[in-house]
């Protein structure tokens, strides 16, 4: 494997991607491999088969190494929000006289905010909400600043063992031994939300096929976050919900590809699906009340995300959406504004051919293992501080 390449894992709630590229020119990336394989999922952090686990992670394997022309020797392994835990602290730590404030510091200030972890959960990453300094100067990088003490708001980021004894089992009896996990929710906060909006808070709500995860982001991390299991497959699920219709699943997510809840259409307008053996038809207006009912269901999981938030100002932040559930239906965005009587952003990362809600996840963790590798170089340390 390239000496600039990474090879990153993403575990989504129905299909897995493994990934390995390089940073390119301009923040971009370079693809060397991408496979994505689907399985069947997990719910209420429990994955449903373990075997059809291991069966996606290694053909996702094989096709990228195949691509690659070379084996993979470390991975990066996301974290879904049903996994995770992110516990927020407040440390302060003071100085015999005022100085500048170093990157060991910052090593210690976190190494004090955090005693010991919970009860089957490991510690897997560290981030900063951000600093106030002596005189009462909030940052996000103090390093150089000169104070005789440093309070730190801090967010620690916690994955269940037993995912992570999953994973790298299946990873070992791959052959791949070395393995470090990263939280996706982090990930994506910092790819896909600017700097400027996280100075305050901004909402982050991935969707995904039978998983949600809702971040509050602050600085460069998370100060609250919810999971559950609700996502877009429990919208489609709303068509078979009286037990009247009898139609593939497949088709039924087609068909309900065709039609825009915000649109107007004849009453009698019928929706149509062509399978292997026959024509499947449904009334547009019974496929969009369902959908709209799947929908209402999804806001009121968001709405219980948005009860615990202390701060109001985020009351007034519009919730940005992304995740691969519900972002192709459209006038879903629309409904669920009007619903929850606030804005809705659709945000996708900011690359050619890749500019996808359903990318976010996958591409945020490839920046982040990019990220990582970097900041662990010799020559990175060295210019930078190794205390940091």
């Amino acid at each position: 494997m390239s000496r600039r390449s990474v090879t990153v894992l993403d575990v989504r709630s129905g299909e897995v991607t493994v990934v390995t590229g390089e940073r390119g020119v301009n923040n971009t990336f370079v693809f060397k491999g991408v496979h994505t394989q689907p399985y069947e999922g997990y719910a209420d952090a429990e994955f449903f088969d373990l075997k059809s686990l291991q069966n996606a992670i290694e053909v996702s394997l094989q096709e990228t190494e195949r691509s690659c022309g070379e084996a993979v020797r470390k991975i990066y392994v996301g974290v879904p929000g049903e996994f995770l835990r992110v516990v927020p602290k407040q440390c302060l730590m003071s100085f015999q006289s005022k100085r500048r404030v170093t990157s060991s510091d910052l090593t210690v200030l976190f190494e004090k905010g955090f005693t010991a972890a919970e009860e089957g959960y490991t510690l897997i990453r560290r981030s900063a909400i951000g600093y106030v300094t002596s005189d009462k100067r909030r940052t996000i990088d103090p390093v150089g600043m000169i104070s005789d003490s440093l309070e730190g708001y801090l967010s620690y980021f916690l994955a269940d063992n037993r995912y992570i004894e999953i994973l790298r089992n299946i990873l070992a009896e791959y052959g791949i031994v070395k393995a470090e996990f990263l939280p996706t929710s982090l990930a994506e906060a910092m790819y896909l939300i600017s700097s400027e909006s996280r100075d305050e808070y901004a909402i982050l709500l991935d969707i995904d096929d039978i998983s949600m995860t809702f971040s509050a982001v602050c600085g460069n991390g998370i100060v609250y976050q919810s999971a559950s299991s609700v996502g877009g497959g429990h919208v489609i699920a709303q068509v078979y919900r009286d037990g009247d219709v009898d139609i593939p699943y497949d088709a039924a997510k087609a068909m309900i590809g065709k039609i825009n809840l915000s649109g107007k259409e004849d009453e009698n307008a019928v929706i149509e699906c062509f399978g292997e053996e026959r024509i499947y038809t449904l009334p547009m207006r019974f496929l969009k009340e369902r959908v709209k009912d799947g929908l209402d269901l999804i806001c009121e999981e968001i709405n219980k995300c948005l009860e615990p938030l202390e701060d109001r100002s985020a009351d007034y932040k519009p919730i940005l959406l992304t995740g691969g559930g519900i972002t192709w239906i459209r006038g879903a965005r629309e409904h669920i504004t009007n619903r929850l009587n606030r804005t809705v952003e659709i945000v996708t990362p900011k690359l050619p051919y890749y500019n996808k809600a359903s990318k976010s996840s996958l591409l945020s963790l490839l920046n982040m293992a990019l990220e990582t590798k970097r900041e662990k170089s010799f020559f990175y340390k060295l210019f930078n501080g190794f205390g940091g």
